[in-house]
């Protein structure tokens, strides 16, 4: 069938080609492959679209949308279409629906000229393997398909896999560091992980807490050996317990940095007022302010001082405020605290509760509550909160 299918889109090409160059009246006269035409559009009958006739076909012979059809053609030439078809079909048995397959095609154009029998289902069947089924192997996949659909299963994915299992121990653990970062299983395990993953042990980091190493921060296990070095000495010095889960926050969020990026960072605090006690206090306590950025900080903390009222001393108390979206949850809240605390109905003085409850939480105790009494609270609460 895919055989005649793409002998009559060749046949349409030529038509198309041979009409395009005939000007004549009894050329015009002709029956069209689409009707009667005339002369004055004969001309355009010439420049027929391949990539229309491809999407075409893929249409009919894929079942997929004309739109996922037509962005997928444009990837694929005509003498390679069988192929391409053959391999749309297996990821559409796999699950991938067409906003996976464009993204895939659209990233690895290759993949549909891949042999399905020797090349790519042996891969899609080493990932269901290692269980990364429903949705999570086709978001993976269509996302990252140039290392993990073109390294080999038996030299680079099967003895990694096994490597990482012997660290995470369940397909379960694996799957949520690849959901994390998924280039994870390309990286040659045995040099670039498992010395790192050693020097945590030595240092008596239990498994736990390098399982959340894993599958918040693997990124930060690929990083060089220089980088990851210097941001594990920072912690050491700083004395973050290394049985607790904040160590493999605090390391994460380090070693994803270069050292001149960090230094930016802290430098920054200090310019805010903050001291190196403020800064290391802060830092212990809510890891992410280091990736936060300079601008956002800034912006945070001069609200915090001028709104609330707060010093340095206030806000290292809660210095996860400040990686807080300061439109959609701190000014809303304040806006709302204000008004309250100005009537009487609540006790003066902002604190960090206030702001990092939850949203519906904040809603029935401050807004719901107090409607009736403050109906203006429900304007000045208006903008939706996404923490």
């Amino acid at each position: 069938m895919i055989r005649r299918l793409c002998a009559a889109v060749h046949r349409q090409l030529q038509v198309a080609s041979s009409l395009g160059h005939r000007r004549t009246a009894a050329a015009a006269s002709r029956p069209h492959l689409l009707g009667f035409v005339k002369p004055s559009s004969v001309s355009s009958v010439g420049a027929v679209d391949p990539s229309s006739l491809t999407a075409s076909l893929l249409t009919r012979s894929c079942e997929i949308s004309d739109h996922a059809a037509l962005s997928i053609s444009k990837k694929v030439k005509l003498d390679g279409l069988g192929q391409a078809v053959s391999v749309l079909a297996l990821l559409k048995d796999y699950g991938f629906d067409d906003a996976h397959l464009v993204r895939l095609v659209d990233r690895l154009p290759r993949v549909l000229s891949m042999d399905v029998e020797k090349t790519l289902k042996p891969k899609l069947e080493f990932y269901c393997g290692i269980s990364l089924v429903g949705t999570a192997l086709q978001e993976i996949l269509s996302a990252s398909p140039w290392l993990l659909l073109t390294c080999s299963v038996e030299n680079r994915l099967l003895p990694n896999a096994e490597l990482l299992k012997s660290i995470l121990k369940t397909n379960a653990n694996l799957v949520g560091a690849l959901k994390h970062t998924p280039w994870l299983i390309t990286f040659d395990t045995r040099t670039v992980v498992l010395p790192k993953v050693d020097a945590l042990r030595a240092y008596g980091v239990p498994d736990e807490v390098i399982l959340v190493l894993f599958t918040r921060y693997s990124y930060a296990l690929l990083t060089d050996a220089a980088r990851f070095n210097d941001a594990f000495d920072e912690i050491k010095k700083m004395g973050i317990c290394q049985k607790k889960p904040i160590f493999a926050h605090a390391l994460g969020a380090l070693a994803g940095l270069p050292k001149k990026k960090r230094e930016e960072k802290v430098e920054n605090l200090r310019a805010l007022g903050w001291s190196q006690n403020h800064i290391l206090e802060a830092f212990a306590k809510h890891p992410h302010i280091v990736l936060a950025s300079i601008e956002k900080i800034r912006k945070t903390a001069k609200f915090v001082e001028e709104k609330l009222g707060w010093t340095p001393e206030n806000t290292v108390k809660n210095p996860s405020l400040l990686s807080m979206s300061l439109e959609k949850r701190m000014m809303p809240r304040y806006a709302v605290l204000s008004i309250l605390m100005h009537k009487g109905l609540i006790k003066t003085g902002f604190t960090g509760k206030h702001f990092l409850i939850s949203s519906n939480k904040f809603q029935m105790n401050f807004v719901t509550k107090y409607r009736d009494e403050a109906p203006e609270i429900v304007e000045a609460y208006q903008r939706s909160e996404i923490r």
